[in-house]
This record gives C-alpha cells, sequence and structure tokens, in this order.
C-alpha cells in the first residue's frame, strides 16, 4: 500500500515539475516593466498571428530584437508592422542578406550572431516613447532567455 502512495506522489510530482518546465518555455508575452526608459516586452516562441498582433497593438515605435525567421513571418501575416518598427536587431543571422521589401520603411536594421551581440547593441539604443521587445524562437530560445534576462536585471 504504502509503495502505491509514494508511486502516485512522484508521478504527481513530476507532473508538477513538467507543467513548471512548460511554463518555462514561454508561450505568452511577458511585461517587465520600464527597463532603460522603454515598456519592455519578451516573448519566447511566439505564436506569429499572435505576435503581429500585439506589436501592431502597441502605441510607440518598436525597437525589437528578434529572429530573422519570426520578423518575416509577421511581417507576411501584417506587412504595415514594418511603419511600426524603429529598429530591429536579427540575433543569429550575421551572414543573412537582407534585402525583403519590409525593411526599406524601418529606419535601423542590424543584424549580429547572437542574442548576447544583440543586448550588447541594446545599451546603446535608450529611447524615450519606445517600446522594445526581445523575441526568440527555437533551439537557442532556453538560452536566449536566461542572456535577456541576465541584460534586464542589470537595469532594474
Amino acid at each position: 500500500m504504502k509503495g502505491k502512495v509514494i508511486q502516485k506522489k512522484e508521478s504527481l510530482l513530476d507532473f508538477r515539475e513538467e507543467g513548471r518546465k512548460e511554463a518555462l518555455e514561454v508561450n505568452a508575452m511577458q511585461a517587465h516593466g520600464k527597463i532603460m526608459g522603454m515598456d519592455t516586452f519578451s516573448w519566447i516562441n511566439p505564436n506569429m498571428d499572435q505576435l503581429s498582433s500585439v506589436l501592431t497593438s502597441f502605441p510607440f515605435r518598436i525597437i525589437w530584437i528578434s529572429t530573422l525567421q519570426q520578423f518575416k513571418k509577421c511581417i507576411a501575416i501584417e506587412p504595415s508592422l514594418s511603419k511600426s518598427i524603429e529598429t530591429i536587431i536579427l540575433h543569429n543571422t550575421a551572414k543573412s542578406k537582407i534585402n525583403e521589401v519590409a525593411f526599406f520603411s524601418i529606419k535601423n536594421i542590424i543584424s549580429v550572431q547572437s542574442s548576447e551581440e544583440a543586448l550588447q547593441l541594446m545599451s546603446a539604443l535608450r529611447k524615450k516613447n519606445c517600446v522594445f521587445l526581445f523575441s526568440t524562437e527555437g533551439n537557442h530560445a532556453q538560452k536566449d532567455r536566461k542572456e535577456f534576462e541576465k541584460f534586464i536585471d542589470r537595469y532594474r
């Protein structure tokens, strides 16, 4: 009898741990308050339809650290979004060619190797009346999320 109770408790703990890990995947936008004077958000592994809708609803221009794939998907869903973006820093894409029409209406376009490099550049981009969004996806998402959290902790 005791063996069954212990197994059920372990199963419940495993289930809770699995749920906690899934929550850390962060499939929803997270608000981080004012960082460097900007309303700051992050979204790890975002749904592109939801992300493009949220981006178009921001009342201020956007500084966005993103992957090239996320940017392309959002622009394909909502082409007018590029008019809201003041600066885009594309991480994990330093070697990619940027020749998309959507880029023509964006004031500043930067392409770097890693999220760490992108966040280092962000230190120089303090702006008032601007939204700062960090997004990432895929195999590097958890590493990128940790880099972002370290970054914002320096400015709290």
